[in-house]
């Protein structure tokens, strides 16, 4: 008799301990968003350190004496970027491991990476819709009698795609609503 009381014990006591570390869907999505951004910064720098050596490395073979030191200059130049990609966190990594812990926290933390996302995004679009502009406005030609309207088209629909596509924290942030309204949803009889 005491051991079925024992198990039965253990099994409430596992099924308690299951039920709290089930993270809720903001939990999840801001895990994924900071995975997702980790490994991002993680490609990025090595490919820039990675430049960066075969730079110096082609520079030290190809160039003289006299020039390799410019080669290996440009080489810590391209890797410093990848260096410093692999040691500062994103802002999405920062967020999951402040608040990432709660529920509450991690859904106030996605909706300002969605807000920061959005507004780098059209930043960025302002950006980009200026230099077009100023392409078609001041056409100056340097290789072809077009550089002017690839430059233009470029920008524009650079500015065009800034502005229609969401950031990767902006589909995250709806994703979550996605996941919040679906679990708020009574499930039918």
């Amino acid at each position: 008799m005491t051991w079925n009381r024992l198990l039965a014990g253990v099994a409430i006591w596992l099924m308690a301990v299951a039920a709290c570390a089930h993270a809720g869907p903001a939990q999840d999505v801001l895990a994924d968003l900071a995975s997702s951004a980790r490994a991002d910064r993680v490609a990025s720098g090595v490919v820039s350190i990675g430049a960066g050596v075969a730079i110096g490395v082609a520079s030290a073979a190809l160039l003289g004496a006299d020039l390799a030191p410019y080669g290996f200059l440009a080489g810590g130049v391209t890797a410093l970027p990848g260096v410093l990609l692999l040691l500062v966190p994103s802002a999405a990594e920062l967020e999951y491991e402040e608040a990432g812990k709660t529920e509450t926290g991690a859904a106030l933390a996605l909706q300002r990476l969605a807000d920061e996302g959005r507004r780098s995004r059209y930043i960025s679009a302002i950006g980009n819709l200026a230099a077009g502009v100023a392409a078609l406005a001041f056409p100056v030609n340097l290789f072809t009698p077009y550089d002017w309207a690839y430059s233009a088209v470029a920008s524009l629909g650079m500015a065009a795609y800034d502005y229609l596509v969401p950031s990767r924290e902006e589909a995250a942030y709806e994703r979550y609503l996605q996941l919040a309204e679906v679990a708020a949803t009574p499930a039918s009889p």
